[in-house]
């Protein structure tokens, strides 16, 4: 579930992390000109820009920016960062310009995730170039690597030190060590880009492809954790920031254990709501039973049927608990999963038979190292480091099982994750009442990543934001309400924003069925 060296290096890394904000925007800051002056070369996206086992990106043209590693010090050396657009379909009279994505993570290649969602975009299409790129530390942009034992662990883990199966007795020095040889691990296989992956350096890479791409002002979408980077970029650049759309707002004020606890609450809402509307609204149409005490009763039957004889999926590998867990964590992110949700554990309680589930945590599994982003950019961003004791450990433990007691245990690895790393920047916690031009942030009711909550409070913070409510059920709204769409591209390609606090209804998911969605949202 994405939620998602030695001392002395680490001891380095802090210092470098806390001193590269305030340097970096400091008025005697460094001469950037020759970053900013750059002119961005088209052309088809090579073999090495290919993802690998993701979309191919047809029709998409590829170029590289050169960004220093640390905006402070331009000497320390550079990045190239991959990016990708799909050229407006439009006439050129019309075009208005790029507008740039980021689809979240931390982690997810913005190159592959455009190539599979340009259709979601269409409309967008005809009159604006569709640009999106991999931010550093991710996928083709010098990517953080940790190391093949940590880079297991944090496979397992979905970002984040793995938690102990049920029934196991969580260890604090235990997850401690881990997560500090994970911390060792990516200081050293990633280098001196390490202290450099987080949000603000992103965001100052994104005034540098604004500019390159010719724009005077960045008109952005961030879904997910691309509205953290949208928010820092409107305190960073208000002056150069235009439309700003932010989709399933992530927070911008709660450290990892708070967010993580959540996260759980939201996560379990979800599910409940999952086995209410197939078992009542579906009735006999629903696998699982149809009422919620025969869905819920379905569900617990698996879940101890697996924990006791683990199931063998096609290419071998184990199903068990935790990979059914992640399955029906998965599907909570997508509406459109939940009948292919409700068949999968079906047909493991009637079949002994996991391929319907196994694909669908296929379907979520991140490409390339997004898993080890995931972390790195998360602790660049969390400026908190609370000791961890077996006592706290406990307590956390029984907060995030009594949260969720389907998630919740699962969850808590990423609660600590950043346990080992130095302290992040302040810089995203303290940002408020920005200066930029209004921005649309649209909230979803049911979003089990980034509960509601996190909408109504980042508009506070930014002091100048305008909430489109969706009330459904899945992560972001943009690609799941046709009404949604509707007021975010008049906003985009008219300037029309809706009134504050303006409602969409939800799309309520069809009869349930087995077919899975060709995507799911970015986390």
């Amino acid at each position: 579930m994405h939620i998602r060296s030695t001392a002395t290096a680490l001891t380095g890394t802090a210092l470098l992390l806390a001193g590269s904000v305030s340097a970096a925007l400091a008025e005697d800051a460094p001469d950037l000109a020759r970053f900013y002056g750059q002119k961005l070369t088209w052309g088809d996206c090579t073999a090495d820009e290919q993802p690998k086992g993701g979309t191919a990106l047809k029709g998409m043209e590829c170029s590289r920016l050169t960004v220093p590693i640390d905006y402070a010090n331009p000497g320390l050396g550079t990045v190239d960062l991959a990016v990708g657009r799909y050229r407006t379909s439009g006439a050129d009279t019309d075009r208005k310009g790029s507008l740039v994505f980021n689809f979240g993570g931390p982690g997810a290649s913005g190159l592959t995730t455009l190539a599979e969602a340009k259709d979601t975009y269409k409309s967008l299409g005809k009159r604006y170039d569709l640009v999106s790129f991999d931010p550093r530390g991710v996928g083709r942009s010098a990517p953080v690597t940790c190391g093949k034992e940590a880079e297991g662990e944090l496979e397992e883990g979905d970002g984040a030190p793995q938690t102990p199966a049920d029934g196991q007795k969580l260890d604090a020095g235990e997850l401690v060590k881990e997560a500090k040889e994970i911390a060792a691990g990516c200081a050293k296989h990633t280098g001196k880009l390490l202290p450099h992956v987080g949000t603000i350096n992103v965001s100052r890479d994104m005034d540098v492809l604004r500019q390159a791409l010719g724009d005077e002002k960045l008109n952005y979408m961030g879904i997910s954790y691309g509205t953290r980077l949208g928010s820092v970029y409107a305190a960073q650049f208000p002056e150069k920031s235009g439309r700003l759309v932010l989709d399933a707002v992530d927070t911008l004020t709660e450290n990892s254990r708070v967010s993580g606890l959540n996260q759980a609450r939201a996560f379990q809402q979800a599910f409940d709501t999952f086995l209410a509307t197939c078992a009542e609204q579906y009735k006999k149409d629903c696998p699982l039973g149809s009422t919620v005490k025969d869905a819920t009763g379905t569900v617990d039957r698996v879940v101890a049927s697996l924990g006791k004889a683990p199931l063998k999926a096609k290419d071998g590998s184990e199903f068990g608990v935790a990979e059914l867990r992640s399955a029906m964590s998965m599907a909570m992110y997508a509406p459109q999963a939940w009948g292919a949700l409700a068949f999968g554990i079906a047909e493991i309680d009637k079949n002994r038979d996991p391929a319907i589930l196994a694909e669908l945590n296929e379907l979520g599994d991140m490409s390339g190292n997004g898993d080890e982003a995931i972390l790195a950019v998360n602790c660049a961003d969390d400026p908190d480091r609370t000791p961890l004791t077996d006592e706290e450990l406990a307590r956390i433990e029984k907060d995030f099982t009594q949260a969720s007691p389907d998630f919740g245990r699962d969850m808590i690895g990423g609660a600590i994750s950043c346990t080992g790393w130095p302290a992040g920047t302040d810089f995203i916690r303290t940002l408020e009442n920005v200066k930029a031009p209004k921005v649309l942030l649209i909230g979803t009711k049911g979003d089990p990543a980034t509960p509601y909550r996190w909408t109504e409070e980042t508009a506070q913070r930014l002091g100048n934001a305008v909430v489109l409510r969706y009330d459904g059920e899945g992560h972001g709204a943009y690609a799941s309400s046709p009404c949604i769409r509707e007021k975010t591209d008049a906003y985009l390609v008219d300037g029309t924003l809706p009134e504050d606090g303006t409602a969409c209804p939800a799309v309520p998911p069809g009869v349930p069925d087995q077919e899975l969605p060709d995507t799911l949202p970015g986390s």
